[in-house]
């Protein structure tokens, strides 16, 4: 059985839903590698055309890149015609309109949430309009529907009340934890670089408070702008922020005060993971105070490199961190530092911390959920 994926999400910036798909095919390409998956053949197709942002270092999963456009235009209109036996697996919330319509190959599509509906005024027109048309469909047409947590798929219930009981909605939760259950802490500096099995200790780490993640008004950059403010005033913890730039606060009616921006740290979008796990492995602290997630990778990848979290109470949030973290409000900036403080100013308290994040991250592995995508792909009849 051949088994197609979309692989669009190779040419995209890494965000959420372009490392779910890095990951989950990874963890696919491990398991045909070991032999897991006789009679599997795997193919992800991806444009001809344009630079490959991700590299895949496949062992077994083949990839073809074909046809002459890219972006939304190639995966309308020319990976449908690349399709010819075999279902399709598409990762990024859309799927093709043709096959969706006629039915001819069989399409299974993660759509990870449904913010353009929950926060409209986040998108362009063009992009409500687009998702409007093209996810509605893909929950109606596709032959299975992954999301990707318990509180996600009860919101896209009540959104699209035709699925229920059609057990066609399948909650599958991210991975990110690999890794964590071998985990020590250790007091050598080396444990600071990408890849080492050990895990820093409190006394190896910089004073920083480091948030990974979009700076839009749904992932709160208002707030975490004041929370930033009020940390590098009072305590001796710089900031730093990967994943965009400072234009996201002055766009969102905030600025750092000129004698402070330079303990508060823009990285920018940062695609390469050892650089990213770098940052998670230096900081003191992680500091994630959105209003809304569907099933975050950023709060999971931090516990498993040993750096403590404090977490927005909301409903996801709780599902991925359990009572590994300290929870805050996220509307009310006093309570954000107050948790930041509490975990880096009480020793004991960081090493609970530390001990319950990695613990709760080795809960979370790509290859359960790779496995349990391929039980419902491949049971296709």
């Amino acid at each position: 059985m051949r088994l197609n994926i979309d692989g669009r999400f190779l040419l995209q910036d890494v965000t959420g839903v372009q490392k779910v798909a890095i990951e989950l095919v990874r963890a696919i390409d491990v398991m045909l590698a070991d032999g897991s998956l006789p009679g599997l053949e795997v193919v992800v197709w991806a444009p001809r055309k344009g630079r490959l942002v991700t590299q895949p270092d496949y062992k077994a999963v083949e990839l073809r890149r074909a046809g002459r456009w890219s972006g939304h235009a190639w995966e309308q209109l020319e990976l449908p015609r690349l399709v010819d036996s075999g279902p399709l697996l598409c990762l990024g919330n859309l799927a093709p309109l043709a096959l969706l319509a006629t039915g001819r190959t069989p399409v299974h599509t993660m759509v990870h949430d449904l913010s353009y509906r929950y926060f409209p005024d986040a998108y362009s027109r063009a992009f409500r309009l687009a998702y409007g048309v093209l996810v509605p469909l893909a929950l109606a047409r596709s032959r299975t529907v992954f999301t990707v947590s318990l509180s996600e798929r009860d919101s896209i219930l009540r959104h699209h009340p035709r699925l229920v009981g059609t057990e066609r909605l399948v909650a599958v939760q991210n991975g990110g934890g690999e890794g964590a259950a071998m985990a020590r802490p250790s007091e050598e500096r080396r444990s600071r670089e990408a890849g080492v099995a050990e895990v820093p200790s409190r006394t190896v780490r910089d004073r920083r408070c480091l948030y990974v993640g979009s700076l839009t008004r749904r992932k709160n950059a208002p707030g975490l702008a004041r929370a930033a403010v009020e940390l590098v005033r009072t305590t001796d913890l710089d900031v730093v922020f990967v994943g965009a730039t400072g234009a996201s606060f002055e766009e969102a009616g905030m600025t750092i005060p000129a004698e402070l921006a330079h303990r508060v740290h823009f990285l920018g979008q940062v695609n390469d993971p050892e650089l990213i796990e770098a940052e998670y492995r230096r900081a003191s602290v992680f500091l994630f105070p959105s209003h809304y997630e569907a099933s975050p990778l950023p709060p999971v990848e931090a516990m498993r490199y040993g750096c403590p979290v404090v977490s927005a109470d909301i409903p996801s949030l709780r599902e991925r961190c359990g009572d590994a973290v300290l929870y805050c409000d996220p509307h009310d900036v006093t309570s954000m530092v107050a948790q930041v403080r509490r975990a880096t100013e009480d020793a004991s308290e960081w090493d609970r911390l530390q001990a319950a994040g990695l613990e709760q991250a080795a809960r979370f592995s790509w290859l359960e959920q790779a496995r349990t995508v391929l039980a419902h792909v491949t049971d296709t009849p």
